[in-house]
Parts: C-alpha cells; sequence; structure tokens
C-alpha cells in the first residue's frame, strides 16, 4: 500500500528539477489529419498526482488528474472576467504561459 509523506518544502536546482516535461503519453502534433496545427495548446500536471481514491490516496497519471489544474484557472479567471468568452479565456491561458510550463 502506498505511504505518502508531507514534509516542509524545499528547493530543487538543475538536474534534479522533474518538470517541466511532457508525458511520453500525452498529445503530441502535428498530426497527419491537421499537419499544419501543432498540439497540445495547454498542457498542466498530469503524471504522479496524488488523488483521493475511496477512503485512501493514490499516485495517479492521466488527463484525469491534469483536467482539474486547467479548470481550477478556468474558474479563477472567469470569476475576475464574467465576461470572457470561452475562446478569450483560452486565449488568456495559451498566451500568459500560465498552464503551459
Amino acid at each position: 500500500m502506498p505511504v505518502v509523506k508531507i514534509s516542509r518544502a524545499v528547493s530543487v536546482v538543475g538536474n534534479g528539477v522533474l518538470s517541466p516535461r511532457v508525458a511520453a503519453f500525452s498529445s503530441r502534433g502535428p498530426s497527419p489529419a491537421f499537419p499544419g496545427i501543432i498540439k497540445p495548446d495547454i498542457a498542466a500536471p498530469g503524471v504522479g498526482i496524488l488523488a483521493a481514491q475511496g477512503n485512501s490516496y493514490v499516485f495517479r497519471s492521466g488527463t484525469s488528474m491534469s483536467c482539474p489544474h486547467v479548470s481550477a484557472i478556468v474558474a479563477l479567471l472567469k470569476s475576475l472576467h464574467p465576461d470572457w468568452s470561452p475562446a478569450m479565456i483560452k486565449s488568456a491561458i495559451i498566451t500568459s504561459g500560465i498552464c503551459n510550463k
């Protein structure tokens, strides 16, 4: 059974830094169907994320783990700019690098 130990944050410099890296299973572009479009537009943490499962916690990877990160940013942007359209929010995320690191 996995055991989690939460300890004080530390700064890591050099080769010990694990991010930013795009996971090997992540979508990459261009695709044969759309060679002029490079994907993904937005990237978020999705590997080795501590997630609740039943009465415990497990480490999971995938889009189900990265989606909450982007959703939270969208919710924050929408709360600050309730008049923004979905396209405006996407543009803000893409051009600011909030999720692209």
